[in-house]
């Protein structure tokens, strides 16, 4: 007999393994698709200090608690890249590399992909002092001096974590005002008067100098006058965007790439979810995200009944 999951879980970010989590305990047959490593985003996140029942932690180890809850549920999990989707059908198809999973339903949680600097030759500075996370390489950079490019939270903290081991810290932001939650932007600002952050405010980035990172050059938005900033290291923060080519393209997404969903997840398509960061949500936090992966797999769950309920008639 053909072996048909209930459903499959695609992404391993907190969205997908609380769907996974509530999968289990409902007792579906699930399987969870993930090609790296478990906890998506907030693996780069120094520190947490919002999710509930977590005064402090950082984003690692909120992660790997997150990680060992869902292995300890017995889920079956296979680390694979998925390249191609096909769901319209009842059955649904998920192809990797190398193999073809096939389900009643499933739940899209592959979280997004970081916004790229935009200058000639990015990738050649990539491991060269060109970064995307300030917690993997911080320790890197100790005694020099960085820029870190942004002006949301991610940037903010960035900023204020790479501050506490490197000499000075130029924080490049294209406005004049700062998009982080106030307590960040009020804790930036008790740093910069300090001096060892230094705000380059109405500035966006021109050329990266150098075989590996030297130089910096900026450009002021007003005046379109060039800044140019000796630095050791450039830290990349502005932000995430959706990567849904993977994803049937009959599902619903909105002008920015991300897919639109109800209340209960729910696509345009029968059987299909969408949770966490890839989904257009009003917000994108590790609570919300949860929360996503807890109504996707409940919601799911009614749908497989019934899809089963309708096959046992015939």
């Amino acid at each position: 007999m053909e072996d048909i999951y209930d459903l499959i879980i695609l992404g391993g970010g907190p969205a997908s393994m609380s769907a996974g989590i509530y999968a289990m305990q409902t007792k579906q047959k699930t399987l969870l698709i993930e090609k790296e490593a478990f906890g998506g985003q907030i693996t780069t996140t120094s520190s947490v200090s919002n999710y509930l029942g977590f005064e402090k932690i950082s984003g690692r180890e909120l992660a790997q608690k997150m990680h060992e809850h869902l292995v300890s549920t017995g889920i079956e999990i296979a680390y694979e890249e998925v390249v191609k989707t096909e769901l319209e059908s009842t059955i649904k198809k998920v192809h990797t590399h190398n193999n073809c999973y096939k389900a009643y339903a499933v739940i899209i949680g592959i979280g997004t992909q970081v916004r790229r600097l935009g200058v000639d030759n990015e990738n050649k500075y990539l491991g060269h002092g060109l970064s995307y996370s300030s917690l993997n390489d911080r320790d890197k950079f100790e005694g020099k001096t960085v820029a870190v490019v942004g002006g949301g939270n991610s940037a903010i903290e960035d900023a204020i974590y790479l501050s506490e081991k490197a000499q000075k810290v130029y924080l490049i932001h294209r406005r004049m005002e700062f998009r982080g939650d106030s307590k960040l932007v009020e804790e930036l600002y008790s740093i910069v008067n300090t001096g060892k952050i230094e705000l380059c405010l109405e500035y966006k980035p021109k050329a990266i100098v150098g075989e590996v990172v030297t130089q910096f050059e900026i450009t002021h938005i007003p005046t379109d006058q060039t800044r140019t900033l000796d630095v050791d290291g450039i830290f990349v923060a502005i932000g995430r965007g959706a990567n849904t080519d993977i994803i049937d393209e009959k599902i619903v997404r909105d002008a920015s790439g991300y897919i639109v969903t109800n209340e209960k997840m729910e696509t345009n398509m029968p059987g299909v979810y969408c949770v966490g960061d890839i989904r257009n949500t009003p917000l994108r936090q590790i609570v919300t995200a949860t929360s996503d992966g807890a109504i996707a797999a409940i919601t799911a769950l009614s749908y497989v009944k019934n899809i089963k309920l309708e096959e046992n008639k015939k």
